[in-house]
């Protein structure tokens, strides 16, 4: 685990500092610092600002290389730089935390939002919500980035498949593919696709020049399939539906190649009232697998699950985010706090869990601009 001088964890935050064209079709210019780091007191849960790194662009999500020696953000961009599409920056990370551009480089899709390393250091992974695509980008020896040397673009599958569909499918938010989270797990990549309703398992071909699907599965129609989480033991998955409100538990049978949707069940409270104005965001599972984080944008809320023996889900608590449209959220290396960050009010919140319970106690909350992602670096 990383620490400073104090001991404190260090936390590193992404927001949106450039105009981006959002899922409904509109432009928002947010007010953030890119990317900032942060130390992090596990006894306390307090945070302290250290550093902004405002020539980040629309940094809307970030993760690590294995070493922990670099850090990879997107570039939430329509264009950048007269090439149609975001981009991908690899920063070196210092002693103490600082991070030190290396190169950036174009993913040949709009908008990437969403960003993963393998587990060997050979690549990185890019979701590219308004190119409908995701990109797989080489890695050099000092972990910046090499090139381009794969792509995958989604498109709607066969006509008869499409047309049953096609009637259930949000019209505004489904009228093309849209690849929204591009997540490693193991030697599998899942991409989870808002426009297709489609989960998808990636791994690599003989050659290990390109990938092939092994597994996927449809969810219903006009789910809207977000954000990724998986189990410890690798079994169970975890999806958040942005259009439809509702959590997908999916089985993964690994030997077999196989995904099966087990359980699907509501991020919103009952009797919300709200799910016409609300979306599925981030997730978060606790360390010791027990409890299930969800966030609802519009209801601004964070939903707290069980998770039985099977991997079902079962809601224990409704607390509010504490601000406007919850996006990214982690919890702490200890699994003592959960940390929101809400878009809208410009603010990220710490709560303490509860560890027997799961639930959620409200106890510090931050100035932070258009913050959407945050990550521990341990």
């Amino acid at each position: 685990m990383k620490s400073d001088e104090n001991g404190k964890i260090r936390l590193y935050t992404g927001s949106y500092n450039a105009p981006v064209l959002t899922g409904d079709g509109t432009f928002y210019q947010g007010n953030g610092e890119g990317i900032c780091l942060w130390s992090f007191d596990e006894e306390t849960g307090k945070l302290g600002k250290k550093r902004a790194y405002g020539q980040a662009l629309n940094a809307s999500w970030i993760a690590f290389s294995p070493d922990r020696r670099m850090l990879y953000a997107v570039n939430e961009l329509d264009d950048y730089k007269g090439t149609h599409g975001g981009a991908l920056s690899a920063y070196q990370l210092g002693e103490e935390g600082e991070i030190v551009l290396k190169n950036i480089l174009p993913v040949m899709g709009a908008a990437p939002c969403h960003v993963s390393a393998d587990c060997r250091g050979c690549f990185v992974y890019t979701a590219n919500y308004n190119g409908g695509s995701m990109s797989r980008f080489r890695l050099a020896e000092d972990g910046s980035l090499s090139e381009m040397d794969w792509q995958l673009v989604h498109r709607f599958g066969e006509k008869e498949n499409r047309d049953n569909r096609e009637r259930l499918r949000n019209p505004i938010r489904q009228e093309k593919p849209h690849v929204h989270s591009a997540a490693i797990e193991g030697d599998f990549l899942w991409i989870a696709d808002l426009g297709t309703d489609e989960i998808s398992c990636l791994e690599a071909d003989r050659s290990g020049d390109a990938m092939e699907c092994a597994a996927s599965v449809f969810l219903p129609a006009g789910s809207g399939p977000r954000s990724i989480a998986f189990a410890p033991d690798k079994k169970k998955v975890y999806v958040t539906c942005e259009l439809s409100n509702e959590i997908a538990v999916l089985e993964w049978e690994k030997e077999d190649r196989k995904i099966t949707l087990q359980q699907m069940i509501s991020s919103l409270p009952e009797r919300s009232g709200k799910i016409q104005r609300s979306t599925a965001g981030g997730v978060a599972l606790s360390p010791d697998n027990r409890f299930l984080y969800v966030g609802t944008r519009g209801d601004d809320s964070i939903g707290v699950y069980r998770v039985d023996n099977r991997g079902d889900l079962e809601g224990v608590q409704w607390i509010s985010s504490e601000g406007k449209n919850p996006r990214g959220f982690q919890i702490s290396p200890s699994g003592r706090w959960l940390l929101a960050a809400n878009q809208d009010s410009d603010n990220l919140v710490v709560f303490e869990r509860d560890d027997k319970s799961g639930k959620l106690e409200k106890r510090w909350i931050y100035e932070a601009g258009a913050v959407v992602c945050l990550q521990f670096l341990e």
